[in-house]
């Protein structure tokens, strides 16, 4: 224990020579030195932007909820907090859009025993599922990221599992990129309890050939390095702005004016009357039979006080604050009122109804069509780490995606349209059938269809004359 104490002081004090020289030192000697607050210091960190985008995101943490309290001639009463979830909605839209009904993967090019390898993995690690948590914490947090752990099982047996990072989920993230914008190295910081019971900080980096594992020691780091089987880092990190960036002012005000219009609604709850003297002395008790109010004077008065009525300008604020706020992040108005009309349109209809929530996806395709096809690249590296014998047939997949239409369609119009171009002679039998989409293998339902139209052709024996 007194040689490892001495070793850490004597690396500190190291670190500290090298760093007042001025000498150059990459991210790996930071690292494999123990110097991880240096190391640290040359990623770019995002954790400001996380902060404000979660404060922004809960309503609990909204500036209105903290409005304290006003002294009235009535005593002191709590001013209202009327925080709204809009940011959640316009992000549950925005994740509606892109990712509703998942993402569709063909094989362009191939061995089909490896493409079955990567669906069966796509399937196994629920691939849509953590995606939509992927797009929601991005959406709400600004960032996140997908780990594909590698490890082996007690047999020695490479396995492989995903782990989801985001601040919300008590990871703190960083980067490093080149200066084409490529990730060349990623760290997470986290917190495990030690044996005493008292937390312990982590921090793990990812780069293309090693994976070090940091604990925070009582005096330094330990430090574990192990090397990268795969040759690239395997993470996906995914960014994004804010779901409703641009509208915080207009989400703010809006907010505002439900809670002033609370107080007042509190403040006018009760009844107020406005009597003169005469009137109060004249005041019948709870318990009096016959209830009359005797006014003995001209000026004798008994009425109540109305609240005051919401005037045509704050009627007319709230709702342009509600349109504005959902026209200016692209999110359609998906309220009962909205879609009560629109159970009788057809697709078509519907999509030209919602165009602002497809110009927003277009938007975000630009973002996630590249972050999926980083990840259909880690995802067939992880797999020749798990399959050896098929790493050369992996490394020769072509897969392409697609993101799936978020409102389903009437199939029957689909496919009267393909069986109207397949009877027009415009596109062969082969594409009719793949187009269907009615079965996972067209080459062999085509294969089945001619086996069974050749049946069902009669035979031909040739005329008499040539019998003869």
């Amino acid at each position: 224990m007194k040689s490892s104490i001495i070793a850490y002081v004597s690396q500190f004090f190291r670190n500290l020579l090298l760093n007042a020289s001025g000498a150059e030192r990459t991210l790996y000697e930071y690292i494999e030195d123990g110097d991880i607050s240096h190391a640290l210091n040359l990623m770019e960190s995002n954790a400001a932007d996380v902060d404000n985008a979660l404060k922004e995101y809960y309503p609990q943490k909204h500036d209105v909820m903290k409005r304290g309290y006003k002294r009235t001639p009535r005593g002191t009463y709590e001013l209202c907090k009327l925080p709204r979830a809009r940011q959640r909605y316009i992000n549950e839209i925005e994740l509606f859009f892109l990712l509703a009904n998942g993402i569709m993967f063909k094989k362009d090019e191939g061995d089909d025993e490896a493409y079955k390898l990567f669906t069966d993995f796509i399937k196994d690690t629920r691939y849509d599922t953590n995606m939509r948590k992927i797009k929601r914490m991005a959406g709400s947090e600004t960032e996140c990221a997908k780990l594909y752990r590698l490890y082996k099982d007690d047999n020695n047996k490479p396995q492989c599992d995903t782990v989801l990072l985001s601040r919300s989920l008590g990871y703190d993230l960083r980067i490093l990129k080149d200066q084409y914008g490529h990730l060349v190295a990623f760290a997470y910081g986290y917190n495990l309890r030690g044996a005493d019971g008292k937390a312990v900080q982590h921090w793990d980096f990812l780069t293309p050939t090693m994976t070090y594992e940091c604990a925070k020691g009582g005096v330094g780091w330990d430090v574990e390095s192990y090397a990268n089987p795969t040759g690239r880092i395997n993470l996906v990190y995914y960014r994004q702005p804010k779901a409703w960036e641009g509208a915080e002012p207009r989400l703010k005000r809006e907010e505002e004016m439900d809670s002033k219009i609370g107080d007042t609604n509190n403040y006018f709850a009760d009844p107020i009357a406005l009597a003169s003297a005469d009137v109060i002395e004249s005041m019948f008790e709870p318990s009096t039979p016959a209830k009359l109010l005797q006014a003995t004077g001209k000026d004798s008065r008994f009425e109540y006080v109305n609240p005051p009525q919401a005037s045509e300008l704050r009627t007319a604020e709230k709702e342009d604050l509600k349109d504005s706020i959902l026209f200016d992040t692209f999110t359609p108005d998906f309220s009962f009122d909205k879609l009560r009309g629109m159970g009788t349109l057809s697709g078509v209809a519907i999509r030209n109804a919602m165009a602002l929530g497809y110009i927003k996806r277009a938007n975000r395709m630009e973002i996630y069509g590249e972050l999926v096809d980083r990840d259909v690249k880690v995802i067939i590296g992880v797999l020749q780490f798990l399959n050896p014998d098929m790493a050369a047939k992996l490394g020769e997949l072509q897969i392409s995606f697609e993101f799936a239409e978020p409102f389903q369609t009437d199939k029957r119009d689909e496919w009267q349209s393909i069986v109207t171009l397949y009877s027009g002679g415009l596109v062969s039998l082969e594409e009719a059938v793949r187009r269907l989409g009615l079965t996972e293998d067209p080459v062999a339902e085509l294969e089945r269809i001619m086996a069974e139209k050749s049946e069902q052709e009669p035979l031909y024996f040739g005329t008499e004359e040539e019998t003869e």
